[in-house]
């Protein structure tokens, strides 16, 4: 497996930034992923040049920007794995009568991809694009 480590940093960057509730200072980043804080803000910088980070100088605090929207939004589009298992959820609910779903696990969440309710059974919490903590959930 080719090493290449400003793309393995970048994408800690980013990963990092998706988990946050909110914008965090730059110093955060580094101290959390153990990086210099010169690489971090060389690396903040390409990817506010990018559009994938949005940098919020009257806070000094840095956010996802609206390319990286964009990137989520076109998995969601091709959504391979939902693609395939589409139809095999649609059978099994054919099969039994009973709504399902395709689950995956994230980190320590359930993130829904697919859902088939069945005619006449109660609705789930669980639709597409869900997450839910994965010690709450049958799937988990």
């Amino acid at each position: 497996m080719a090493d290449v480590p400003a793309a393995r940093s970048t994408l800690r960057v980013l990963t990092y930034l998706a988990a946050q509730a909110g914008p965090v200072p730059a110093a955060a980043v580094a101290q959390h992923l153990g990086l210099p804080r010169s690489t971090v803000y060389h690396l903040l910088s390409v990817l506010v040049d990018e559009g994938f980070v949005t940098h919020l100088p009257e806070e000094h605090r840095y956010g996802l920007g609206t390319a990286s929207l964009s990137l989520g939004s076109a998995y969601a589009r091709q959504a391979p794995l939902a693609r395939l298992a589409r139809p095999v959820v649609a059978r099994l609910v054919e099969t039994t009568g009973e709504s399902a779903h395709l689950a995956v696990l994230h980190g320590r969440e359930v993130l829904y991809l697919v859902e088939q309710r069945a005619p006449h059974r109660p609705s789930l919490v669980t639709d597409v694009d869900v997450r839910l903590p994965s010690h709450l959930t049958a799937s988990g």
